[in-house]
C-alpha cells in the first residue's frame, strides 16, 4: 500500500480555458478544461491526454510508480 502523495501545482491558469500545471510524484500533469496531459517518461500514457479529470491521472502514475502496472481499466498493449 502505498502512502498519501499530494500534487503540486507548479502553474495556474487564470482562465478556464488555461493550463494548469501539476507536479506529482516526478511526473507532469498538465489540465485544461477536460483534457489533461501526462508527462512520465518511460510510461506507457506518457504524452497522451484524454482524462478529463486530473484525479484520475494522479491514480495512473500511482498505479504505475508503485507497481509499473495500470489501474483498471486501463489496459497496457505493446
Amino acid at each position: 500500500m502505498s502512502q498519501k502523495h499530494s500534487p503540486r501545482i507548479i502553474e495556474r491558469g487564470e482562465k478556464v480555458t488555461d493550463w494548469t500545471v501539476y507536479e506529482y510524484r516526478g511526473a507532469t500533469v498538465r489540465h485544461s478544461q477536460s483534457t489533461a496531459v501526462l508527462k512520465l517518461p518511460g510510461h506507457p500514457y506518457d504524452g497522451l491526454s484524454a482524462w478529463g479529470n486530473p484525479q484520475a491521472v494522479f491514480r495512473i502514475i500511482d498505479a504505475w510508480v508503485d507497481e509499473q502496472t495500470l489501474p483498471p481499466p486501463y489496459v497496457h498493449r505493446q
